[in-house]
């Protein structure tokens, strides 16, 4: 006799619409928030925080640490940068779909504008005057004792250009850029100041002070645009930081790039 037949469970396939739905759900309720309000993950492009960050670091930020505390002295934070444009320029040219996403209307394409992400480190507090004098950073009168600052150019050959604060010129149209009570002449990269930081905001410098494009130029940090500080290298791979501003210069001139390698002793290094 024919044993009764068992009866099989029918898997119910998912149309590839439900699939989507689904993912999109799971990426708004767990991945989204994740990422928007505890962790971030970027790598250092430049090498402005050289010798404490380097080009090819790959960080881990948390994002958490400012929700509960503001920043100190001598935190390193990652942030929007103020003078990026918040909408894509000119305006005339682009209307805003939503978020960062923009339509050319001469060109008909999209457009991405967002700040890009930024690591600096706090110097200026709010309430703080603070003056620069032959590099050296000099705070409410007292020079600021910084081990973690690198000087290129020795010989101060470069860096004499005058740094102009004002909010009509041409590359700050768009941004969110602030001078404060401040405008016109500030001095250069080495002298400058001096400047009283504002209520609700920093400034901010690069470790690598002759290289770094940071508050000298662009103004105060405002407070809204601190996203959180990197905690964890968790792997890194490039060149050998250069010694100074002479093989800095022949290196970016030429185009010479040396063999990049992994440098095993910064993988899982803690930040401070």
């Amino acid at each position: 006799m024919f044993g009764k037949k068992k009866n099989k469970k029918v898997k119910r396939k998912k149309n590839t619409l439900q699939g989507w739905l689904e993912a999109l759900l799971f990426a708004l309720v767990v991945v989204m928030p994740i990422k928007n309000y505890t962790f971030q993950n970027f790598k250092i492009p430049s090498s402005s925080m050289e010798k404490t960050l380097l080009i090819g670091d790959y960080l881990i930020a948390n994002k958490w640490k400012y929700f509960v505390a503001d920043p100190e002295r001598g935190d390193i934070v990652t942030f929007k940068n103020p003078a990026d444009p918040t909408y894509a320029q000119p305006p005339e040219k682009y209307a805003q779909l939503i978020g960062p996403v923009f339509w050319d209307k001469q060109e008909w394409g999209l457009k991405w504008q967002e700040k890009k992400n930024v690591v600096k480190r706090v110097i200026g507090m709010p309430g703080d005057t603070l003056e620069i004098k032959n590099k050296y950073v000099y705070i409410n009168g007292k020079k600021l004792e910084e081990d973690y600052a690198q000087y290129l150019d020795r010989s101060g050959f470069f860096g004499r250009e005058e740094i102009v604060w004002d909010y009509d010129l041409r590359k700050f149209q768009g941004s969110d850029v602030n001078f404060g009570q401040h405008q016109g002449v500030m001095g250069n990269r080495d002298n400058f100041g001096p400047v009283v930081v504002p209520a609700g905001a920093y400034f901010v410098m690069g470790d690598n002070r002759d290289l770094s494009l940071d508050s000298r130029y662009w103004g105060f940090l405002n407070r809204e645009f601190i996203t959180g500080s990197p905690s964890l290298i968790v792997f890194s791979q490039g060149e050998k930081p250069v010694n100074s501003m002479r093989e800095y210069l022949i290196k970016e001139r030429n185009n010479l790039h040396k063999e990049s390698s992994i440098r095993w002793g910064r993988t899982f290094k803690l930040i401070h």
